[in-house]
């Protein structure tokens, strides 16, 4: 049982990481007769905790099972590696901020004061903890287990694909349940658009990254930036100019990827990483 738990990890790993987060959201939804529009804020919360159990408790479940104590043993040493120097702590950091800000004043000047972002107190605790929790959590999982094991079947590019489109659908089960009541028809498009676009191309950038700093904190500070400054800078407008701002994010992603594949691209096609696991 053993070897075929080892043969097929990943798939174990993403049915539970996928089973616990739409199994916990389906049975919130469930009682409140999955219905959107009776999904409140406290709903929601626990749909979340869900969601950080899903990825989490599967990366530290099966490398109990598979590799025992000295699995688990390596995992907690691997986050303990902060020294990733302040190149790539910037790249981790700064990213999204910039990108994003870079994106909403140009929106705010070119097209509508609308898009220029208030930044308030309760946005910033929000971004905080949103983002910390999700980020430092979620990374056990995405990178402290399943990265490295499509590392060793896929060069770098394609491990952040694969990767990233998997994180993006994760998300699908309760971002429906949370956000189908406010945007109705408009829904699909606003995930397509914020969740499955820049995730693809923010997780391959992750991967990248990783590639050249094996730091499992660094991915967690990585993802734990991404959350929190969209939850910050997110402006509140209506549905129809929110998609604008989350087209042209998505694609300033996707540029920003296109940039590092063209500049990077001998290193990101190597099957095998450059450091040891």
């Amino acid at each position: 049982m053993k070897t075929v738990s080892q043969r097929y990890a990943l798939f174990f790993y993403f049915a539970l990481a996928y089973g616990i987060a739409w199994g916990g959201s389906l049975l919130i939804a469930a009682t409140k007769g999955f219905d959107p529009s009776r999904i409140g804020l406290s709903e929601i919360f626990i749909m979340f905790l869900f969601m950080l159990a899903g990825p989490s408790l599967a990366g530290v479940g099966l490398t109990a099972v598979l590799e025992g104590r000295s699995g688990l043993k390596a995992l907690l040493s691997r986050l303990k590696e902060w020294r990733f120097g302040w190149r790539w702590g910037a790249v981790a950091v700064l990213t999204v901020p910039v990108l994003s800000l870079a994106t909403l004043l140009l929106l705010s000047v070119l097209v509508s004061p609308v898009y220029m972002p208030e930044i308030t107190p309760d946005k910033l605790l929000f971004g905080l903890v949103a983002g910390s929790l999700a980020g430092f959590i979620e990374e056990i999982g995405w990178t402290g287990f399943a990265l490295p094991r499509l590392r060793l079947r896929y060069s770098p590019l394609a491990s952040g694909l694969i990767l990233g489109v998997l994180w993006a659908v994760w998300h699908i089960v309760a971002d429906y349940w949370g956000n189908y009541a406010a945007f109705d028809l408009y829904w699909l498009p606003t995930f397509i658009l914020f969740w499955l676009m820049p995730l693809i191309a923010y997780r391959t950038l992750m991967v990248w990254v990783y590639q050249n700093r094996p730091s499992l904190p660094l991915m967690q500070l990585m993802h734990a930036f991404y959350s929190g400054t969209l939850g910050v800078v997110g402006p509140t407008t209506p549905v129809e100019e929110g998609l604008l701002w989350k087209a042209l994010f998505a694609t300033v992603m996707w540029v920003a990827l296109t940039v590092v594949i063209i500049r990077y691209g001998g290193e990101l096609s190597r099957q095998y990483p450059k450091h040891d696991q």
